[in-house]
């Protein structure tokens, strides 16, 4: 038995099947994790070098922009992998038709940007970061072509452009701090930064695949087909990045930005472990929904395993953080930024949501009850919306931190108010 298990194993990793989607996936999770390291440990650099107000006013920034990111986005990048996939003799048009699309929502996005940061009445400093920043969602179109390399199982060369313009951005950021330039500059190395993207993305697709950008041709029928069956999409995107980024608005706005960038501290040191579900997901949800066809039970069984495994996971991450984070906060930020500790240990507890609420997601797509992910993001959104406007004024910055941890916590369980899902839930948490 021991040699049929070996040669099992050996012959399955060494088909070619295998070793094409291994691969695949390899260069993602590596190029991935390098990236997300070097970026992190220049986030670092940065804040402690300019300071928690300066800080505070980019991460403002940045956040006010991710609140219309939605608009730019659409919601079709699910869509559009999807259609690359089914139809790939009719790739020229579905690229074409969505960068059409993508160029317009795109250039709407950062004309309510600018127009909203007017009505605001925000501060210069802010207005200047803000208009720099609304750039981004045009040239951002140009990304779509990764979703055409994904669809060949050639992930290898984006990411390869998404790690080389990490280390080169970064390097450039740093540099910028040293020479003692401010947060005007480093805004311009993040519009820098869509810029490199479309640039590369133009040269390498025209390298590597059969034809080239110029041959991307909008068709009216598949474009109204992409926005069709992505409008569902859209609204769980902007009730996503509402209550994901409406903590620093409302600080900024209630508080002052050396607040923000108190907040914006612990958050980064939370979100930095947001990578475990959605690594767990792609390796391990594939096998759930195997089971699905075969037998409920163990579809069920996998479910609360993979549950439970998140739990844990996630509630182990939470301990440590609330332990050290004093030691964390100190030794990754300094002393300037120790008023964050406390909303470590806060915010460090809404992973078991985050974790969990990724779950929920993918489930929802596997039974594919897609217009449920709606309620989601929308019962969160509206909660943490509705608290932090209450208890900021209260309770300073711990309020949205207790407000992001109360609405993270209960994601998941708002598939508990609607009959098509509260069964299976019910089944997953019971003991």
């Amino acid at each position: 038995m021991q040699r049929l298990s070996i040669s099992y194993i050996r012959e399955k990793w060494q088909h070619a099947g295998f070793q094409k989607y291994f691969q695949n996936t390899g260069w993602m999770f590596v190029m991935k994790v390098l990236s997300m390291a070097v970026s992190f440990i220049a986030t670092l650099y940065i804040a402690r070098t300019i300071g928690p107000t300066n800080f505070g006013q980019l991460s403002y920034a940045t956040s006010f922009i991710g609140i219309f990111a939605f608009i730019a986005t659409l919601g079709i990048d699910s869509i559009l992998y999807r259609e690359l996939i089914k139809y790939p003799e009719k790739k020229e048009s579905i690229l074409g038709s969505a960068f059409t699309i993508k160029i317009i929502a795109g250039s709407i996005a950062a004309l309510t940007v600018c127009t909203s940061a007017y009505a605001w009445s925000i501060d210069d400093v802010s207005k200047i970061l803000i208009f720099i920043l609304s750039g981004t969602f045009i040239f951002n179109s140009f990304q779509i072509a990764g979703y055409a390399f994904q669809a060949q199982t050639q992930s290898k060369y984006p990411s390869i452009i998404a790690f080389v313009i990490t280390i080169v951005l970064n390097i450039l950021k740093i540099t910028i701090i040293v020479n003692g330039k401010g947060v005007i500059y480093l805004a311009g190395t993040l519009l820098l930064e869509s810029i490199l993207y479309a640039i590369l993305y133009w040269i390498i697709y025209d390298k590597k695949m059969q034809t080239k950008m110029s041959a991307w041709k909008f068709d009216k029928t598949i474009a109204l087909l992409i926005l069709r069956d992505s409008w569902p999409l859209i609204f769980s995107s902007a009730f996503a990045t509402i209550y994901s980024e409406i903590d620093q608005i409302l600080i900024k706005h209630m508080i002052d930005a050396h607040a923000v960038g108190i907040y914006e501290a612990a958050v980064r040191v939370t979100e930095v472990w947001y990578f475990i579900p959605n690594l767990l997901i792609i390796s391990l949800f594939p096998a759930i929904i195997n089971a699905q066809t075969t037998s409920k039970e163990m579809y069920t069984k996998r479910l609360k395993n993979f549950s439970i495994l998140l739990f844990v996971l996630a509630g182990l991450i939470a301990i440590t953080m609330t332990f050290g984070a004093h030691l964390i906060i100190n030794i990754l930020y300094g002393p300037a930024f120790i008023g964050g500790v406390i909303i470590l240990q806060i915010y460090a507890w809404s992973l078991i949501g985050t974790f969990l609420g990724s779950l929920a997601s993918q489930y929802l797509i596997a039974e594919n009850l897609r217009k449920m992910s709606l309620m989601i993001n929308l019962v969160p959104m509206t909660i943490n919306v509705l608290l932090d406007i209450i208890w900021i004024p209260k309770y300073g910055i711990m309020g949205p931190a207790y407000a992001t941890l109360i609405a993270y916590s209960l994601s998941p369980f708002v598939l508990l108010f609607f009959k098509e899902t509260r069964r299976k839930v019910v089944e997953i948490i019971k003991i």
